[in-house]
């Protein structure tokens, strides 16, 4: 599991005003809870070094040495939350939560489809019904993904939970029948009929109409 270090200044003031007037130095407002913190605590958070830290190969999944000022030795913390702005996608705020090394925890994994399955070459399509599972282990178990091999699948197989290897201490947290890929038949689509081939039709169906009435 990826570690990080990442650095947070204590703040006093919260709102909305603060929290823009943050932004606007450099800043992102964020807030550190958890089972063991008695009180949460609010924070400043660099915003070029927080988007380094989030654009790692493990995203969101990465064990947090926070730095606080005052404190005697890092924080290890991990994200809950981070929401950003819906248009320009900038971190608006961001929750922090602490973990304790000896303690499960729980996070969205992403699921990797490796392999080509044998059904491709029978013109089969792979569709990935979940792109995500949550798991529950140690926080230095957390795998960075969990790869599915499609390789054997024929058209009309399928893969599961159950079907998905994990390393020791990591349990998935989801049905062990849930259908997580797939390989499906290729849809015939129809061409839509043109206007003459419609009216050809028409026509046939009018002189088969007239043959009919005539052997009456």
């Amino acid at each position: 599991m990826e570690q990080i270090n990442l650095s947070a200044k204590k703040r006093e003031t919260t709102g909305k005003g603060p929290a823009r007037r943050l932004r606007s130095s450099g800043l992102v407002p964020a807030i550190l809870y958890g089972a063991h913190v008695k009180n949460s605590i609010t924070l400043a958070l660099d915003n070029k070094e927080l988007e380094q830290v989030l654009h790692t190969g493990a995203g969101g999944n990465v064990l947090v040495n926070l730095s606080l000022e005052d404190d005697k030795k890092p924080r290890m913390v991990m994200f809950k939350e981070i929401m950003r702005h819906p248009l320009t996608r900038s971190i608006e705020h961001v929750d922090l939560f602490e973990v304790l090394m000896d303690h499960k925890v729980t996070v969205e994994v992403p699921l990797h489809v490796v392999g080509k399955a044998q059904g491709i070459a029978l013109g089969g399509i792979v569709q990935q019904e979940a792109r995500k599972v949550k798991v529950e282990c140690l926080p230095t178990n957390i795998p960075d993904s969990l790869d599915i091999d499609v390789t054997p699948l024929g058209i009309g197989q399928s893969l599961h939970v159950r079907d998905i290897k994990l390393t020791e201490g990591v349990k998935i947290l989801a049905d062990a029948d849930m259908t997580v890929v797939s390989v499906v038949a290729p849809t015939t689509e129809v061409a839509p009929k043109t206007a003459e081939e419609v009216q050809a039709e028409l026509a046939k169906s009018f002189e088969e109409k007239e043959e009919e009435k005539k052997e009456e």
